[in-house]
């Protein structure tokens, strides 16, 4: 049972507690915004937001993120890394200088770990975060000479160096233990890391990166997320999940709204993702239809993308700008490949789709009569002279193209990009009305990026190429609201296809002064997977047709079956995606 904020003066008290720790009176830090499951949780979250503010410049730890993601480091492994040992430096420092935090520590991780229904371990980054915990509480876990080797680095670490120092550090570790770990080119097959021994870095000029970036455009969102996550939750967050029940938490929720606010957070929506193709009264009807329950508080925008849309943000421009054009290289370096499979994949519905619009005659002893057969009737047993003529009673189709738009995706988006292109081109070419879109979540809000919509023309496709990967996913409610369109639709066959990675994963941090909305519930682990599995199985009672394709990890498998049930397919090679879409259409349709 979450413990909700009922007493002004504890919440006066750990607020103030931040600021005492951070010495930053001048600052926006809000400790009490998030709920959590006791007091002495809510006390230890409130000294690491005053001490992170303190001890961490988060500006550089953002430019060396963003200038090494950019490198091709692998954005999971040093997003982790740097997490960890953040983490460490942050609390060994407070504790220094104010002993008796180290039992609140140790309460309030035994609180949160008691809450867990599973503890993540599935990796070496997940086994470090789970062993720091665990040291923290004063245990002495057993742990694999890998994952101790590393963490002894870690320590070795001093914590009192400056932040470009502790960077070096950091970098030293990720090139030494996972032996430079660089994201391959888009292209590639299955395996997307290779591993390099040496590295171009030059450590006597290290905070060079600094002013390199610095002068470039602003940082993906991606990392602009991560970093906010980062400073704005406690590590032990990370390492696992709680199951709740949904019913009895919504019940417990507030929502405090101020309309002057709300213009806010919607004025910085559109500045980063441009304006929504939708009014005002359009959106507050579908989000009062639909952000209901787990998605209590949250807010949808439609919009077209900062290319296609109204939009004052020079450097997201740039940035989506840059995005399609590196998106539509990719497509071209294999460009007569890819143009074969969009006629193949036309040629091939089309022929199914004759097949299944011719008329069928059948011959039976009433209806019109066989002039040919007529002869029958007194020479033969067989008198079905007559014949009825079948039309297909299967109907017409429209499909929606789902695209899971979160940085979890980054790697692929070239490919991703191309696939639905490929896709979207042969559906039309057959005149199947196809709608593309993207979705991810940023701040309250769950962005679906429409590229092309029903009736657009063929040309219209290549706005497709527009696709880029920041932030996170909720996937339950931009199924839910994507529905609403082909509901709305007059054809007999819908059919959603949903590309995601199959986690949806959407954390609300409370520590922003200008967020009015307090108590959302986290959106992750099995409460996602429920959530969007409840919501596939409400459209396919609406007699929407679901697929899901997965191209996450197969330890998330077993995720994705929850979810989609047997109509699910895996797989490694997102340049499959148009193959298995094209295979999943000529059974729908046949049959």
């Amino acid at each position: 049972m979450k413990w909700i904020y009922n007493n002004y003066e504890f919440e006066n008290r750990i607020n103030n507690l931040s600021w005492t720790i951070s010495g930053k009176y001048n600052e926006n830090i809000n400790a009490s915004e998030q709920d959590y499951t006791s007091k002495d949780v809510a006390l230890y979250f409130a000294i690491m937001t005053g001490a992170r503010h303190k001890y961490i410049e988060w500006n550089i730890v953002k430019k060396y993120l963003y200038n090494r993601i950019k490198q091709g480091y692998d954005s999971y492994t040093i997003l982790g890394l740097v997490q960890v040992v953040l983490n460490i430096i942050v609390e060994d420092r407070v504790i220094q200088e104010r002993p008796g935090i180290k039992d609140i520590r140790k309460r309030a991780y035994k609180d949160m770990l008691d809450g867990f229904t599973k503890v993540y371990k599935d990796d070496a980054i997940q086994k470090i975060k789970y062993v720091v915990v665990l040291e923290g509480m004063g245990k002495h876990p057993s742990v694999d000479g890998l994952s101790r080797r590393i963490l002894n680095c870690i320590r070795e670490i001093d914590i009192n160096l400056p932040i470009i120092e502790i960077l070096k550090e950091i970098d030293s570790i990720y090139t030494k233990f996972f032996e430079g770990k660089v994201v391959k080119d888009q292209d590639s097959k299955e395996n997307s890391i290779e591993y390099k021994n040496d590295t171009d870095i030059d450590f006597d000029t290290f905070s060079d990166f600094m002013y390199e970036e610095l002068y470039e455009d602003e940082p993906s969102e991606m990392v602009e997320s991560e970093i906010s996550n980062m400073s704005s939750s406690m590590l032990i967050e990370s390492i696992g999940e709680v199951d709740i029940d949904i019913s009895k938490n919504t019940k417990e929720r507030v929502l405090y709204v101020d309309e002057n606010t709300l213009n806010k957070i919607y004025n910085k929506m559109e500045h980063y993702y441009g304006k929504s193709y939708l009014n005002k009264n359009e959106l507050k009807k579908i989000e009062t239809k639909n952000c209901r329950n787990l998605h209590e508080g949250c807010r949808i925008h439609f919009t077209d993308g900062v290319l296609r849309s109204e939009c004052s943000n020079i450097a997201q421009i740039k940035y989506v700008t840059r995005q399609k054009e590196n998106n539509i290289s990719k497509f071209r370096d294999k460009a007569k490949i890819h143009k074969r499979n969009i006629i193949k994949l036309k040629d091939s519905l089309s022929r199914i789709l004759i097949e299944e619009s011719e008329t069928s005659r059948v011959y039976s002893d009433c209806g019109t009569i066989h002039a040919n057969r007529a002869w029958r009737a007194t020479k033969s047993s067989n008198n079905k002279i007559f014949y009825k003529d079948i039309e297909n009673e299967k109907g017409r189709y429209v499909i929606d193209i789902l695209l899971d738009g979160s940085g979890s995706q980054s790697r692929n988006q070239a490919n991703v990009a191309t696939q639905a292109y490929i896709i979207a081109n042969a559906l039309t070419m057959v005149g199947i009305p196809n709608r593309v879109m993207g979705f991810s979540s940023f701040m309250d809000y769950t962005i679906l990026k429409r590229f092309k919509d029903y009736e657009d023309k063929i040309e219209k496709t290549e706005n497709i190429f527009e696709y880029f990967c920041a932030g996170n996913n909720r996937d339950g409610l931009a199924i839910k609201s994507t529905c609403d369109g082909l509901l709305n639709r007059n054809e007999e066959n819908k059919i959603l296809i949903v590309l995601s990675d199959g986690k949806p994963n959407d954390i609300k941090i409370g520590k922003d002064r200008e967020r009015s909305i307090r108590g959302e519930m986290s959106y992750r682990g099995m409460i996602g997977i429920k959530d969007t599995a409840n919501e596939v199985r409400r459209a396919r009672q609406q007699n929407i047709l679901v697929l899901g394709v997965f191209t996450g990890k197969e330890n998330d498998l077993e995720a994705q079956r929850l979810i989609y049930g047997r109509d699910f397919v895996y797989t490694k090679d997102i340049e499959r995606f148009s193959d298995i879409v094209s295979m999943y259409l000529k059974k729908i349709i046949r049959n």
